[in-house]
């Protein structure tokens, strides 16, 4: 299999990807099922889900199931509201390295860019 470069070749700019660095693990319209999903990958988190609904049954439960779904809502808030901070300064940072000026050569000439 071979290979083929084009050096300066303005034809065949539009097939290569660019060269921005991304390591966000979401955006606003996947922020909620993807992290939903991740909480639930916690065998910890199934276990007190599969409990919370449980009590939602008022004859199996001598509590109210707000002292379960209460404490569950706050650690996922909790949780989620890290991951977004998390992943904000992931997008700071990386904004911060793609907006960093380089050095390109175009017809031999060295120029910052």
């Amino acid at each position: 299999m071979q290979r083929f470069v084009y050096i300066n070749d303005e034809s065949c700019r539009d097939s290569y990807r660019d060269n921005r660095v991304s390591n966000t693990k979401y955006t606003l319209w996947n922020f909620l099922p993807k992290n939903l999903l991740e909480q639930f990958r916690r065998f910890m988190n199934q276990y007190f889900l599969l409990i919370a609904c449980l009590q939602l049954w008022p004859t199996i439960t001598p509590v109210s199931p707000a002292t379960t779904w209460g404490p569950l809502a706050i650690i996922f808030i909790v949780s989620a509201s890290k991951e977004a901070w998390d992943d904000y300064n992931r997008y700071l940072s990386d904004k911060k390295v793609n907006e960093r000026r380089i050095w390109v050569v175009k017809d031999g000439i060295r120029r910052q860019v």
